[in-house]
């Protein structure tokens, strides 16, 4: 058994380091992802002392400190750049050994943990985590340390870690507090240690000051992987968590509670998606069971089990794999800053750019996190009208207000983005109007500057 269980983390290791493999064997070194460049931006300006403000958008707004930050900080004063890589590799696969030692703590029966554990080391969400560098990996690393640890004598560090996972971001609060709750509910651990735990999770809930956060595109399509959900789960795994959950429900009676609650928040996954990536724990269980029940259920030709349990590992490798290699595309590539490599200005264009508008140096009009700023509602009002209006007083009136120097434009912002053919609105005006130069940069982005 042990061997097998080295195996499935040689294979957890193989699947996480996939994506980053084929993003360097495509030249292709950027960060994958938007969010990943607000997170190493901010990381390095807290090497000169904690901001007050960010600066690097229009206008600035409030910095909140995330605790995911400040281990960026650590990681790239020591190895630099790299760290933005290979710190979220490594800290999904943290969240892979302790799931592994929670499940040892659990006591769950050895055959079974292997077939959890390799449903997990499978799961696209583990690897969309750990390639797009957000707080995911390194928050779920701390919940299931945490996890682990409050059933040992350093169940102290566990609180620390749900209190640190818990000051995170909200979908990090309301998942510490569902993991305490069902181990309050299942385990024979002394109240005093969860509630010494949980009872903070619950007041940074009340309180609700929280970092900021993209809010995720709606859509059924983000929470399964194969039609393009980056941490959503595969179809295989979805249906074997269904057939788990049936499984598991014989036990009802003595975990009625903590049943309903694990429902509520998978339930709760389709209108806060953030929880997606805590939730594939719960399904990478519930997997394992609907495998190891058939792994163990005797037939009258044995080949037929093997054959069906081949069938569906080779469903949540070839999904896991199809998934690593759609995450190893994510945008952007080296052209779009190599577009960027003028002057530092205030650049105009979608706000899911300006991430890595601001990385490159410049300030920007709007990024994701627009919201945020204080005068987030009027900018945004201002913004529509430059990108609709043809009317060219109109549009230089606005882009002075704002000290807009430069205008971006993407083929995806020529094609559903933000209009719906090309020459449309800011479009035209750039295209046909001697008030705007276009910039040689090299590729299909297109960059004016307002003479």
């Amino acid at each position: 058994m042990k061997k097998q269980m080295f195996a499935i983390l040689i294979l957890a290791v193989i699947m996480i380091a996939l994506p980053l493999h084929l993003r360097f064997a495509h030249k292709n070194p950027t960060l994958a992802g938007t969010e990943p460049y607000y997170h190493a931006r901010m990381a390095v300006q807290l090497l000169d002392g904690i901001p007050k403000e960010d600066n690097s958008i229009l206008g600035s707004r409030e910095y909140v400190i995330e605790p995911y930050h400040a281990v960026l900080a650590v990681a790239y004063k020591i190895a630099g750049p790299l760290a933005f890589n290979l710190l979220p590799a490594l800290f999904a696969l943290a969240s892979f050994v302790f799931f592994w030692l929670l499940l040892n703590t659990l006591k769950i029966p050895e055959p079974t943990q292997a077939w959890m554990l390799l449903a997990y080391a499978l799961s696209p969400p583990l690897i969309a985590i750990g390639t797009i560098g957000t707080p995911h990996a390194f928050v779920l690393a701390l919940i299931l340390a945490g996890a682990w640890l409050l059933s040992t004598k350093w169940w102290l560090l566990g609180t620390a870690s749900f209190i640190i996972a818990s000051i995170s971001g909200l979908t990090y609060t309301l998942s510490t507090i569902t993991l305490l709750l069902i181990f309050y509910l299942t385990q024979k651990i002394e109240t005093k240690k969860i509630m010494t735990a949980l009872v903070p999770a619950i007041a940074v809930f009340i309180i609700g000051h929280y970092p900021p956060a993209i809010q995720p595109i709606q859509g059924m399509a983000q929470y399964l992987s194969d039609i393009g959900g980056t941490y959503g789960f595969s179809i295989f795994a979805t249906l074997l968590a269904i057939v788990g959950a049936i499984l598991a429900w014989e036990h009802k009676k003595t975990y009625y509670g903590a049943y309903v609650l694990a429902a509520v928040f998978l339930a709760a996954c389709f209108f806060i998606p953030g929880l997606l990536v805590f939730a594939n724990v719960f399904v990478s269980g519930l997997a394992g069971v609907a495998l190891a029940k058939l792994a163990q259920k005797k037939w009258e030709l044995s080949f037929l089990r093997q054959a069906g349990l081949l069938v569906l590992f080779c469903g949540l490798l070839f999904s896991s794999i199809s998934h690593a290699v759609s995450i190893a595309d994510t945008p952007p590539t080296q052209s779009f800053f190599k577009a960027l490599e003028f002057q530092p200005s205030t650049i105009l264009t979608h706000e899911n750019y300006g991430f890595w508008i601001e990385s490159a140096g410049h300030t920007a009009v709007m990024d994701p996190y627009w919201k945020h700023l204080p005068d987030a509602e009027d900018r945004s009002w201002d913004v529509a009208a430059i990108f609709s209006s043809v009317e060219l007083d109109k549009t230089t009136k606005l882009m002075k207000k704002y000290n807009i120097t430069h205008a971006l434009i993407t083929s995806e912002m020529e094609h559903g983005l933000v209009w719906e053919r090309e020459d449309q609105g800011l479009e035209f005006i750039v295209e046909n109007s001697e008030t705007f130069k276009k910039l040689e940069t090299g590729s299909n982005i297109g960059v004016w500057s307002a003479q």
